[in-house]
């Protein structure tokens, strides 16, 4: 295996325990390689080294700032919704759909326009 030192402007990737809050169990720059084995891990994210920006997770739930990053993710909607309390202007959201869960969307929205307003 090659040297690492003129690696050093290059992005890592962390796999991060309890959806990104909790040990860093694996770093990686490989983006691929770091997604592949926070699959073992159940709970597991994957965050760029150095920030709280997780960029892969399996959970249900995603708190994103209001710049559009996620910050934390959980299969529990009460506990996305802690969170989300500790982080200034966040919202919750469904990863799938990308379905506001806090805050409530107005009742009249239709689903586009719903989307135009959650962060990307």
């Amino acid at each position: 295996m090659g040297c690492a030192c003129n690696q050093r402007g290059r992005t890592q990737f962390e796999v991060t325990m309890e959806a990104g809050r909790g040990r860093v169990a694996f770093t990686s720059g490989s983006k691929p390689t770091a997604t592949t084995v926070a699959a073992r891990y159940k709970g597991s994210a994957v965050r760029i080294k150095g920030t709280d920006e997780l960029v892969h997770h399996t959970e249900t739930y995603e708190v994103a700032t209001a710049a559009g990053a996620v910050v934390f993710a959980h299969s529990d909607l009460d506990q996305a919704l802690a969170h989300a309390d500790t982080v200034d202007g966040a919202v919750v959201r469904e990863r799938e759909t990308g379905t506001l869960v806090q805050p409530v969307p107005a009742a009249d929205l239709t689903k586009t326009d719903e989307t135009a307003q959650a962060p990307a």
